[in-house]
């Protein structure tokens, strides 16, 4: 596969959730609401017919990684605190904390990481005993915060989200090229989004204490 071929499928995976989207408006408005569904079906079964995808990868170099894998999920843990991913609703929370995680990652390190590991052209740029970084891991993780714009506009709180995704797509580039997998990247992103979401309720549960405090003392400061 060529290198402009293997770029133009990276770009359709990478906004395929919106191509999706956009089918099942003019199919099916009823449908649309299940679009990270299909999305999901669709990137599965592009898995399966793409042989040297990692999605079904079996995990290697587990020990390498392992130091990796655990400063990634401290650092999501601490650094979804300042996310300001919020969704609203138990249907929206449910699916921000599996749908997008699983599918994001069959996508982005399943599937349009290994095809753009296959080209020379895209190979290391620092190489040590432990990690490779290469212009491939770069461009998935650039390909992956600018594919966020597919559900938000763009606007300082959507750049924060990029800016997020660009980091962590890095590391979870990292250890899904090391290991051949996404069975370790797939709980990560999980972990960031729940604790994002448990950060985000803590602070509305504190915002309302807070609101009602300052509700108590009005009225017996005036009564």
């Amino acid at each position: 596969m060529l290198l402009l071929e293997s770029c133009v499928i990276a770009l359709l995976l990478s906004f395929s959730y919106k191509i999706i989207e956009r089918i099942l408006r003019v199919v099916s408005k009823q449908q649309e609401r299940f679009a990270v569904y299909y999305w999901g079906v669709a990137m599965i079964g592009v898995s399966v017919l793409w042989k040297n995808s990692y999605t079904f990868g079996t995990m290697q170099n587990v020990k390498t990684v392992l130091p990796l894998f655990l400063v990634s999920l401290l650092g999501s843990l601490l650094i979804s605190r300042s996310s300001g991913y919020s969704p609203l609703g138990t249907s929206h929370t449910i699916n921000f904390l599996l749908a997008p995680p699983i599918v994001e990652e069959i996508a982005f390190r399943g599937l349009v990481l290994p095809i753009l590991a296959r080209h020379p052209a895209l190979g290391q740029l620092h190489s040590n005993s432990i990690l490779d970084i290469s212009w491939t891991i770069l461009i998935t993780s650039l390909l992956f915060a600018v594919s966020h714009l597919q559900y938000y506009r763009l606007n300082r709180q959507s750049i924060r989200f990029m800016l997020f995704a660009f980091s962590g797509g890095i590391f979870f580039g990292l250890i899904a090229q090391v290991t051949g997998s996404i069975l370790l990247t797939i709980p990560l992103h999980i972990a960031f989004n729940g604790s994002a979401v448990l950060y985000a309720n803590f602070a509305a549960k504190k915002s309302t204490t807070a609101s009602r405090a300052a509700d108590s003392f009005f009225e017996l400061t005036f009564i």
